[in-house]
């Protein structure tokens, strides 16, 4: 039996047809991919914010007058003051916040240099019942430090004598690195309890001289 053949009007029926749905169907895709193009782009991003930083005081508090302890140029002191200013917070931590952020900053006037190595990061502070403080560093604080046993004394002095020295409910310090107790901070001075040194300092008078808090 004959195969019976399309007419020839069929066949290009047929063709342009299934051109057309071709072209249809490449259109559809553009214009959904174009759509969710759109929709991922609008999306925000997870967290596209860090966490604020904690509120260390009010506006409302009062000024505070703090001496603020770091390494100079003089010939008979390793660590030189400046007077600086901070916010007279209820909470004893957030004055302590306040100080060693100060520090971290370093000091305003020339002749005066930095006692704590730069990106380094403050990351918690405790005061305990006996007026011991526990100051938590970034590893930074070592792995960044440049040695030797003045310049680790100034580091760590910076720290103590500015916290104990402002603040007379501390009575003295610990420092932590990275969260955890190390035996020294660079190699030489051990990181125990310490408590205000002026032997060290440009304050001629032993006799702490904190503000009233």
């Amino acid at each position: 039996m004959p195969t019976r053949r399309l007419p020839r009007r069929v066949k290009l029926g047929l063709i342009v047809l299934g051109i057309g749905f071709a072209i249809t169907l490449g259109l559809f895709v553009d214009i959904v991919g174009r759509i969710q193009s759109m929709v991922r782009n609008s999306e925000p991003e997870e967290n596209p914010f860090s966490a604020p930083p904690p509120q260390l005081y009010n506006q409302t508090d009062p000024k505070m007058d703090v001496k603020l302890f770091y390494p100079g140029t003089g010939d008979t002191a390793i660590l030189s003051t400046e007077d600086q200013m901070i916010f007279r917070s209820a909470e004893l931590a957030n004055r302590a916040r306040q100080i060693l952020q100060k520090l971290l900053e370093g000091p305003q006037k020339s002749g005066l240099f930095p006692s704590i190595p730069k990106d380094t990061k403050l990351q918690e502070v405790f005061i305990d019942d006996t007026g011991t403080a526990y100051v938590d560093f970034s590893d930074t604080i070592s792995a960044n430090h440049p040695g030797g046993i003045s310049a680790e004394q100034a580091t760590i002095y910076s720290i103590v004598n500015s916290l104990t020295y402002n603040l007379k409910e501390i009575r003295q310090v610990r420092i932590l690195v990275g969260g955890a107790e190390r035996e020294t901070l660079a190699g030489h001075c051990l990181l125990l309890p310490l408590e205000l040194d002026l032997s060290m300092t440009d304050i001629a008078s032993q006799e702490p001289k904190a503000n009233a808090n």
